[in-house]
C-alpha cells in the first residue's frame, strides 16, 4: 500500500513540471501570434485633412465680425481629438467641434472683432491635435478693409506751430462706393474753440476739400479733438477724424524737471552733502529776457546768470539738504521764472531729491 502511494506521488510531481511547460509554452505562442497579428494589421490612428488653412476675405468694406469655419477632416481609424485652438490675439474668438470620428469632418470657426482691426490684417489661431503626424497647424483669416470713406491724409492730422503762428492743413474726402452720388453735408467739431474748418466740393466730381486751421492765438497747450466729417452715406454717414493741436513753446528749457536723485540728508553722523543741477534758458528767435526766477521750497536755491543777452540764461539751483526725518524722505518744489514774453510770462520746472 505504501509502495503503491510512493509510485503515484512520484508520478504525479514528475507531470506538474511537465503540464506548467506546455502552458508557458501555450502563453508564449499566442502572445507571439498576437503580436505577429499586430505587426500584420495596419495601425490605428487619427489623420488630420485640413482643405483651406487660410481664408481671404480680399478688400472688403468694414463688417462687424469677420468669420469664417475652417472644415477638418479624419482620414484616419481612430478619433480625431481637436486638444485646444489658441488664437494670437484677443480680438480672434474660436469655436471648434472637439471630436471627429474616422471618415466624418468637423469645423473650426474663427471669428475676428471688426471694431479692433483696420486696414490689412491677417489674424492666425493655432490648433492642437492627437494626430501623431500633424500635431499642431495654423489657421488663419486675412482682409483688406476699405473704408465706406476715403480720407486722404489718413490718420491723426496735426496742428502744431508757435505762439501766432497758422498752421493749416487740406485733407480730400471721396466715396468707395460705387453707385452712390457722394456728398459732404457738413462737418463739425468738439474743439471749436481751438479750430476753424470748412469744406467745398473739389473739381473731381464726389471729392471734397476739408480746410482745418489752427487758432493762432492759442497759448501754450497741447489738446486732441476730433473733426466729424457728416455725408449722405447711409453704411457710414459720420467719419470721425482725430485732430491734434499743439501750441509750443518758443522757449526752450533744459532739461524740463531738476531730479538730484539720491541725497544724503543731514543726520545724528553729520550734516547733509549739497547738489547742485543748471537749467539752461534759450529762445530760438527774438529776444528774452528773464526778470526773476523763485522756488516754492527753501531748500532749494536759484542764482540766475546770463549766457547770451537776450537768448539764452543759466540757472543754477543748489539743494541742500535738510534733516532727515524719515527713512525714505523726499524734498519737492517747483521753481517759477518769470519772462518779459506776453505768451509765456513765467515757466515753471519741478525740483525733487530723496535720500538715501
Amino acid at each position: 500500500m505504501k509502495t503503491r502511494c510512493f509510485l503515484g506521488a512520484l508520478v504525479l510531481a514528475l507531470m506538474i513540471p511537465m503540464v506548467a511547460g506546455a502552458q508557458a509554452d501555450r502563453v508564449a505562442a499566442e502572445a507571439g501570434a498576437e503580436e505577429a497579428a499586430k505587426k500584420a494589421a495596419p495601425g490605428t490612428k487619427p489623420v488630420l485633412e485640413v482643405p483651406r488653412m487660410n481664408y481671404d476675405f480680399g478688400q472688403t468694406f468694414m463688417l462687424p465680425k469677420y468669420e469664417y469655419a475652417f472644415t477638418i477632416r479624419n482620414r484616419g481609424n481612430a478619433d480625431l481629438i481637436v486638444e485646444d485652438v489658441k488664437p494670437g490675439c484677443g480680438c480672434t474668438l474660436a469655436k471648434y467641434d472637439r471630436v471627429i470620428a474616422p471618415g466624418k469632418e468637423g469645423k473650426i470657426e474663427l471669428s475676428v472683432d471688426g471694431a479692433k482691426v483696420h486696414g490689412e490684417f491677417s489674424k492666425a489661431a493655432e490648433v492642437k491635435t492627437n494626430d501623431p503626424d500633424h500635431p499642431q497647424i495654423s489657421l488663419s483669416i486675412s482682409a483688406k478693409i476699405i473704408p465706406y470713406v476715403n480720407v486722404v491724409p489718413e490718420g491723426t492730422v496735426y496742428l502744431h506751430g508757435r505762439p501766432g503762428e497758422t498752421i493749416e492743413k487740406e485733407l480730400t474726402i471721396s466715396s468707395n462706393e460705387k453707385d452712390l452720388d457722394f456728398k459732404v453735408l457738413s462737418v463739425a467739431s468738439n474743439i471749436d474753440d481751438k479750430i476753424k474748418y470748412s469744406f467745398a466740393p473739389d473739381s473731381k466730381k464726389g471729392e471734397y476739400t476739408v480746410k482745418i486751421t489752427k487758432d493762432p492765438a492759442l497759448p501754450i497747450m497741447s489738446i486732441y479733438g476730433n473733426l466729424i466729417i457728416h455725408t449722405n452715406s447711409t453704411k457710414m454717414p459720420d467719419t470721425n477724424i482725430q485732430v491734434h493741436v499743439m501750441t509750443k513753446s518758443s522757449i526752450l528749457l533744459a532739461p524740463n524737471v531738476l531730479n538730484y536723485g539720491e541725497v544724503k540728508f543731514a543726520d545724528k553722523q553729520g550734516p547733509g552733502t549739497p547738489s547742485t543741477k543748471v537749467l539752461t534758458i534759450t529762445r530760438a528767435a527774438g529776444k528774452l529776457k528773464i526778470t526773476n526766477v523763485t522756488t516754492s521750497n527753501p531748500n532749494f536755491k536759484a542764482v540766475l546768470e546770463t549766457v547770451t543777452p537776450d537768448q539764452q540764461y543759466r540757472v543754477k539751483v543748489t539743494f541742500t539738504p535738510p534733516e532727515r526725518r524719515t527713512t525714505r524722505q523726499t524734498e519737492s518744489g517747483e521753481m517759477t521764472i518769470s519772462t518779459n514774453d506776453p505768451q509765456e510770462p513765467t515757466l515753471k520746472v519741478q525740483l525733487v531729491a530723496r535720500s538715501l
